[in-house]
Parts: C-alpha cells; structure tokens; sequence
C-alpha cells in the first residue's frame, strides 16, 4: 500500500481505492510487516466513512481473512 491508495481515495475514487488496496492485501506476506499492517489500518479507518459500500465490505473481508490466515 502506498499514497497511491490515499491519492485515489481524496480524489473520490473510493473503488479504484479499495481495489488497489485489495491487490496489495492480496499479496499475503506483507501483513506479517508491522509497518504493512499500519497502513492497513489506517486505509481501513479512513474508507470506514463508508461501511455499506460493497467495496469496502470486501475489502475488509478480505483484511480479516487473511490477518486469520497469519494467526494460524
């Protein structure tokens, strides 16, 4: 994740937004990076001003699966 997310999600492009996060979720292996994990968080809580968007339901999905994918 990367201020490209952020650039798109102040420009209104929640989707294009969310996608782009979803991809680097996707990725797996950089939740395990602390640093990864902030910008995650932060995404979430910024994106969180729009709970009933699809988008941002799968995105959070998606977060939540794969955090419980590295507990395991």
């Amino acid at each position: 994740m990367n201020e490209g997310e952020r650039f798109q999600l102040l420009n209104g492009e929640l989707e294009a937004a969310v996608t782009t996060a979803g991809l680097a979720v996707d990725g797996g292996d950089a939740l395990q990076s602390s640093r990864f994990q902030r910008y995650v968080t932060d995404f979430q809580r910024e994106v969180s001003a729009h709970p009933t968007n699809p988008a941002v339901q799968e995105f959070n999905d998606k977060v939540q699966d794969a955090t419980t994918e590295l507990d395991d």
